[in-house]
């Protein structure tokens, strides 16, 4: 296959001027507040949102479980995600929202968050590059961080929430 052809079969991987266009691989993902600061779950780990439910405590459990709710006949562990950030305690308001996340394991669970804010698409280098920059041991349960800018022009960042350090927790 001469040049040329080659051009012509793979035309839509060049721009207007002939460079080639390497595709953009895209991940999205559901932005949440905890104390002010934004965080984002992968949209695929994600099930649903739940306004409020009836939590009921288990007594002895790990400080960042809330308790447990019954989630259409499901029994749902629920974790606080203000303690599992080691943040201080806010009780449940308007605002309060459970994400209801599946974990690696498999298993399901929910977390309390301040807020659930939107969806955003992320460029999947930018995550990539947000991973490799976070890979110190205090933030097992980061994979990066990722700047935004918002419609007024200001900047923010957004915390990648890995769901490992999750798992273990819900496990126990």
């Amino acid at each position: 296959m001469s040049q040329i052809e080659y051009n012509i079969q793979n035309r839509d991987s060049f721009d207007d001027m002939g460079m080639e266009q390497i595709p953009v691989v895209l991940s999205r993902w559901v932005t949440f507040t905890v104390a002010e600061e934004v965080y984002a779950l992968n949209v695929l780990d994600v099930q649903e949102v739940l306004r409020a439910a009836e939590i009921t405590p288990i007594p002895g459990a790990h400080p960042a479980i809330r308790g447990i709710i019954n989630l259409r006949g499901n029994v749902v562990t629920i974790l606080d995600a203000r303690t599992f950030f080691t943040l201080s305690e806010k009780s449940f308001d308007d605002d309060s929202r459970i994400m209801v996340v599946e974990l690696r394991t498999g298993e399901v669970a929910g977390i309390v968050v301040d807020s659930v804010a939107e969806v955003i698409t992320l460029d999947e280098d930018d995550v990539n590059e947000a991973k490799r920059a976070s890979n110190d041991d205090g933030s097992e349960h980061i994979l990066g961080v990722v700047p935004q800018s918002n419609e007024k022009g200001n900047d923010k960042l957004i915390i990648l929430v890995d769901l490992k350090g999750l798992s273990d927790l819900a496990g126990k």
